[in-house]
């Protein structure tokens, strides 16, 4: 019986701790705000009326994901999570993530009947830490407040758009888009910062969410 006990001890502890660790990894998707930088890089190509192709860059901008737009705008969608003072003095900043891409119409009625697709670009975390600070209440002791940003601009093919994040929000800005070089000539490409492998909070999540932590329902926390 009281060996029973000790490993049921133990399975306690051991999942609390596993839960802490989860909880840390889905804070570090999100990423730091401290000054204001680059977060996203968008093109887009011309398909049919009011209708396109984007061409999204994130993060190290190494790799590129491409989603149908309808519509004369696009717009970009980022939250944001403000920590507690005593969270803050400890060096946890406030943080963000990329939300969400989708297109926009400059009438609300077409907006209202045209068609329109949104796409996620959040990542899947085994914790949602809103969720979690909301179910705890007045117990929470972490999360202060969350917010969302939105940013948004006409398309124009012959742009490239920037998405830059701020202390509390997002801004865009353009520029030209680069002309295609001459035939036979290489493209040029450059890259910001160095391609590798996924930190490991990142990895750490993501593994959580291939299901082999799938036993785990931390929604009630």
């Amino acid at each position: 019986m009281r060996r029973a006990f000790r490993w049921s001890l133990l399975l306690v502890v051991l999942l609390g701790a596993l839960s802490v660790v989860l909880l840390a990894a889905t804070v570090y998707t999100y990423d730091r705000l401290t000054a204001e930088t680059l977060i996203a890089e968008l093109r887009f190509d011309e398909t049919g009326d009011r209708q396109y192709v984007a061409h999204l860059r994130t993060g190290d901008r190494c790799d590129e994901r491409t989603y149908p737009v309808f519509g004369d705008q696009w717009r970009v969608d980022a939250e944001f999570l403000k920590w507690k003072y005593w969270a803050m003095l400890l060096g946890l900043d406030s943080q963000y993530r990329l939300d969400r891409l989708e297109g926009r119409y400059r009438s609300a009625a077409e907006q209202n009947t045209a068609p329109n697709v949104a796409h996620d670009l959040a990542e899947r975390t085994a914790v949602d830490v809103v969720a979690v600070a909301g179910a705890l209440g007045s117990l929470n002791f972490l999360l202060d407040a969350t917010y969302g940003s939105s940013t948004y601009e006409d398309i124009d093919v012959g742009n490239v758009y920037y998405v830059f994040r701020t202390t509390t929000g997002i801004i865009t800005r353009h520029e030209p888009r680069p002309l295609a070089p001459p035939a036979g000539e290489a493209l040029s490409v450059t890259i910001d910062g160095a391609c590798g492998e996924p930190s490991l909070p990142r990895r750490l999540v993501g593994w959580a969410d291939d299901g082999a932590l799938a036993v785990l329902d931390l929604t009630g926390f």
